[in-house]
Protein backbone atom coordinates (compact mmCIF):
# COMPACT_ATOMS: atom_id res chain seq x y z
CA UNK A 1 0.00 0.00 0.00
CA UNK A 2 2.84 2.40 0.82
CA UNK A 3 4.44 1.74 -2.55
CA UNK A 4 1.19 2.58 -4.34
CA UNK A 5 0.89 5.84 -2.38
CA UNK A 6 4.49 6.81 -3.17
CA UNK A 7 3.95 6.03 -6.86
CA UNK A 8 0.75 8.12 -7.00
CA UNK A 9 2.43 11.01 -5.15
CA UNK A 10 5.37 10.89 -7.55
CA UNK A 11 3.01 10.87 -10.54
CA UNK A 12 1.18 13.94 -9.19
CA UNK A 13 4.43 15.84 -8.61
CA UNK A 14 5.72 15.00 -12.11
CA UNK A 15 2.37 15.97 -13.68
CA UNK A 16 2.30 19.22 -11.73
CA UNK A 17 5.88 20.05 -12.77
CA UNK A 18 5.10 19.21 -16.39
CA UNK A 19 2.07 21.48 -16.32
CA UNK A 20 4.22 24.36 -15.04
CA UNK A 21 6.74 23.64 -17.78
CA UNK A 22 3.99 23.82 -20.42
CA UNK A 23 2.97 27.23 -19.10
CA UNK A 24 6.62 28.39 -19.28
CA UNK A 25 6.94 27.15 -22.84
CA UNK A 26 3.73 28.82 -23.96
CA UNK A 27 4.73 32.15 -22.36
CA UNK A 28 7.57 33.05 -24.73
CA UNK A 29 8.79 36.53 -25.47
CA UNK A 30 10.80 37.98 -28.31
CA UNK A 31 13.83 39.99 -27.31
CA UNK A 32 15.60 42.09 -29.89
CA UNK A 33 18.68 44.23 -29.49
CA UNK A 34 20.10 46.69 -32.00
CA UNK A 35 23.83 47.34 -32.19
CA UNK A 36 25.51 50.17 -34.01
CA UNK A 37 29.02 49.45 -35.24
CA UNK A 38 31.26 52.35 -36.07
CA UNK A 39 34.00 51.32 -38.44
CA UNK A 40 36.82 53.70 -39.03
CA UNK A 41 38.34 53.49 -42.46
CA UNK A 42 42.02 53.94 -43.01
CA UNK A 43 42.53 55.38 -46.48
CA UNK A 44 46.21 54.37 -46.57
CA UNK A 45 45.56 50.63 -46.19
CA UNK A 46 45.49 48.57 -49.39
CA UNK A 47 44.91 44.92 -50.31
CA UNK A 48 47.99 43.14 -51.63
CA UNK A 49 48.37 39.67 -53.11
CA UNK A 50 51.48 37.53 -53.17
CA UNK A 51 52.43 34.59 -55.37
CA UNK A 52 55.41 32.30 -54.84
CA UNK A 53 57.60 29.89 -56.74
CA UNK A 54 60.12 27.92 -54.71
CA UNK A 55 62.52 25.01 -54.88
CA UNK A 56 65.33 23.48 -52.88
CA UNK A 57 68.98 24.00 -53.81
CA UNK A 58 71.01 21.83 -51.44
CA UNK A 59 70.89 23.48 -48.03
CA UNK A 60 68.97 26.54 -49.27
CA UNK A 61 65.42 27.29 -50.36
CA UNK A 62 65.15 29.60 -53.35
CA UNK A 63 61.92 31.61 -53.19
CA UNK A 64 60.69 33.90 -55.97
CA UNK A 65 57.96 36.28 -54.81
CA UNK A 66 55.64 38.59 -56.73
CA UNK A 67 53.55 41.12 -54.77
CA UNK A 68 50.91 43.33 -56.35
CA UNK A 69 48.01 45.56 -55.46
CA UNK A 70 45.36 47.28 -57.54
CA UNK A 71 44.45 49.80 -54.82
CA UNK A 72 47.26 52.29 -55.39
CA UNK A 73 50.44 52.91 -57.37
CA UNK A 74 53.23 53.50 -54.90
CA UNK A 75 52.95 51.16 -51.90
CA UNK A 76 54.96 49.40 -49.23
CA UNK A 77 54.47 46.63 -46.75
CA UNK A 78 55.81 43.55 -45.02
CA UNK A 79 55.21 39.82 -44.91
CA UNK A 80 56.57 36.66 -43.32
CA UNK A 81 57.95 33.76 -45.37
CA UNK A 82 57.32 30.42 -43.66
CA UNK A 83 59.35 27.43 -44.85
CA UNK A 84 58.25 23.99 -43.71
CA UNK A 85 61.12 21.49 -43.64
CA UNK A 86 61.68 17.94 -42.43
CA UNK A 87 65.12 16.79 -41.34
CA UNK A 88 66.29 13.25 -42.10
CA UNK A 89 65.25 10.92 -39.29
CA UNK A 90 62.66 13.32 -37.81
CA UNK A 91 58.95 12.57 -37.99
CA UNK A 92 57.63 16.07 -37.29
CA UNK A 93 58.27 18.92 -39.73
CA UNK A 94 59.67 22.24 -38.52
CA UNK A 95 58.77 25.75 -39.66
CA UNK A 96 61.38 28.43 -40.29
CA UNK A 97 60.16 32.06 -40.43
CA UNK A 98 61.78 35.03 -42.17
CA UNK A 99 60.42 38.59 -42.04
CA UNK A 100 60.58 40.58 -45.28
CA UNK A 101 59.60 44.07 -46.41
CA UNK A 102 58.65 45.35 -49.85
CA UNK A 103 58.24 48.72 -51.53
CA UNK A 104 57.28 49.98 -54.97
CA UNK A 105 57.18 53.41 -56.53
CA UNK A 106 54.74 52.65 -59.37
CA UNK A 107 51.94 50.25 -60.27
CA UNK A 108 54.24 47.37 -61.33
CA UNK A 109 54.32 44.23 -59.15
CA UNK A 110 57.31 43.81 -56.86
CA UNK A 111 59.40 40.83 -57.97
CA UNK A 112 62.10 39.39 -55.71
CA UNK A 113 64.24 36.29 -55.38
CA UNK A 114 65.70 35.25 -52.04
CA UNK A 115 67.68 32.26 -50.81
CA UNK A 116 66.97 31.11 -47.27
CA UNK A 117 69.22 28.71 -45.31
CA UNK A 118 67.34 25.54 -44.36
CA UNK A 119 70.22 23.34 -43.12
CA UNK A 120 71.83 20.13 -44.24
CA UNK A 121 70.02 16.82 -44.72
CA UNK A 122 66.53 18.35 -44.84
CA UNK A 123 63.67 18.30 -47.33
CA UNK A 124 61.78 21.48 -48.19
CA UNK A 125 58.09 20.56 -47.89
CA UNK A 126 56.36 23.89 -48.62
CA UNK A 127 56.69 27.67 -48.53
CA UNK A 128 53.89 30.08 -47.59
CA UNK A 129 53.50 33.81 -46.96
CA UNK A 130 51.72 35.12 -43.89
CA UNK A 131 50.91 38.53 -42.42
CA UNK A 132 51.05 40.34 -45.75
CA UNK A 133 50.53 44.07 -45.16
CA UNK A 134 50.14 46.93 -47.61
CA UNK A 135 50.08 50.70 -47.19
CA UNK A 136 49.65 53.17 -50.03
CA UNK A 137 52.50 55.67 -50.16
CA UNK A 138 51.84 59.35 -50.68
CA UNK A 139 55.29 59.69 -52.28
CA UNK A 140 55.44 58.45 -55.86
CA UNK A 141 52.71 58.14 -58.47
CA UNK A 142 49.12 59.19 -57.96
CA UNK A 143 46.38 56.70 -57.13
CA UNK A 144 46.01 54.30 -60.09
CA UNK A 145 42.33 53.68 -59.37
CA UNK A 146 41.54 57.22 -60.62
CA UNK A 147 43.36 56.79 -63.93
CA UNK A 148 41.52 55.81 -67.09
Amino acid sequence: MNRLFVALATLLVVTSAWGDREREINNTATISKTFELKLESNPGICQATASLDYFQRGNEAQVETSIGTEDCGAAEGAFVVKLTIRADGEEEPRVLSFEETWERGDAAPVESMRRYPIGDNVDLLRVRTRKLSCTCSTDGEEDITNQE
